[in-house]
């Protein structure tokens, strides 16, 4: 059974099935946090305001049944950067475009006021998604006219005053920004000090974010075709070596493993992820580690082994060379914090 649910219905469902709302305010710094169950989906929310200008968001929803969310967006002058974390949904923005579909491991750059969105969720698929919401006119007042030319365009057009229309980009989340939201989900700060990090996480992924869209593309760049088959494939692989970060399998039998010849599988994880497939690997080991660190589960010899690496001096040389700091030191420094 598919359900049909209007903005109106959503938002008038979640009041009803409201379990939990707090809202803390100490000393200038707000967050909020909503939990609520209802007879269709199970939703929660956070949010956080930083500087004027730029809110952090998070947001988890999972339909009991198949799930048709309608909206109309309002006449709202923010853009929004969303990073999709988990579960896929189908998207259409009408009158801008049809394949606004949501992927984990891809993210959007939008502006899209008065646009009525579309959005289909299967039946008990948990979706997760970080999101960044920017008012323009306010976050990039400051910047000079040098300093704006490093911005996507549309971006531009909001501070000069010009006409900017509805837009729709799709990117690719990749390494670096992954490690950027697992930051933002794992805070290890209260009060103002996490305002102060959660605000240079956030302009961390916009950075990354936006140098995906003022990059030109050449024609050896163009995006690699992979059918939907082989987007599920492919992240099929991911899970594969990520549950086996201690004997992970080789190229071949990998590709054996998700029936997928080994180039299309090493193009498809360039195209969905921005690396090689043991670069993936490489990254996601050194984000557990960190991690595993930071929260002082492990000794660093004990990390080393849990991510696989059995040599304790590659670890310690692959860690610096990613953090800067050599494991120990940055495992005392946050035992200090």
């Amino acid at each position: 059974m598919t359900i049909v649910l209007y903005q109106q219905d959503f938002w008038e469902m979640l009041d009803e099935g409201l379990i939990h709302h707090q809202s803390n305010s100490n000393s200038h710094i707000y967050e909020e946090s909503i939990k609520a169950s209802t007879k269709y989906f199970h939703w929660q929310a956070w949010s956080m305001p930083l500087r004027s200008g730029l809110r952090i968001r998070t947001y988890e929803i999972t339909p009991i049944d198949n799930l048709i969310e309608i909206s109309e967006h309002g006449n709202d002058s923010k853009i929004n950067l969303s990073f999709f974390l988990k579960g896929n949904t189908k998207t259409v923005l009408q009158g801008l475009t049809n394949s606004a579909d949501e992927v984990v491991g891809h993210n959007y750059l939008e502006f899209s006021p008065e646009i009525k969105e579309i959005d289909k969720y299967a039946a008990g698929q948990k979706i997760f998604r970080v999101q960044i919401k920017i008012d323009p006119t306010k976050f990039f007042s400051d910047f000079d006219t040098n300093q704006l030319q490093y911005l996507p365009c549309e971006l531009q057009k909001f501070v000069d005053g010009s006409d900017v229309k509805p837009f729709h980009h799709q990117g690719i989340t990749t390494p670096e920004m992954q490690l950027a939201l697992q930051q933002i989900l794992n805070c290890p700060f209260q009060g103002a000090m996490k305002s102060l990090y959660l605000e240079a996480k956030a302009i961390e992924l916009m950075t990354l974010q936006f140098s995906q869209f003022i990059e030109p593309v050449s024609p050896a760049k163009q995006p690699f075709h992979l059918a939907l088959d082989d987007v599920d494939r492919i992240y099929q692989a991911k899970e594969i070596i990520i549950h086996n970060l201690q004997s992970p399998p080789s190229l071949l039998e990998l590709s054996r493993q998700v029936s997928l010849n080994d180039h299309k599988l090493k193009q498809g994880f360039r195209q969905i992820f921005g690396t090689t497939v043991f670069g993936y690997l490489h990254d996601y080991r050194m984000q557990q580690a960190y991690m595993l660190l930071a929260t002082g589960q492990m000794k660093v010899k004990e990390a080393a082994q849990a991510v696989g690496y059995a040599s304790p001096s590659s670890f310690n040389s692959a860690f610096k060379k990613k953090f800067g700091d050599n494991p120990k030191a940055y495992q005392v420094k946050k035992s200090k914090e």
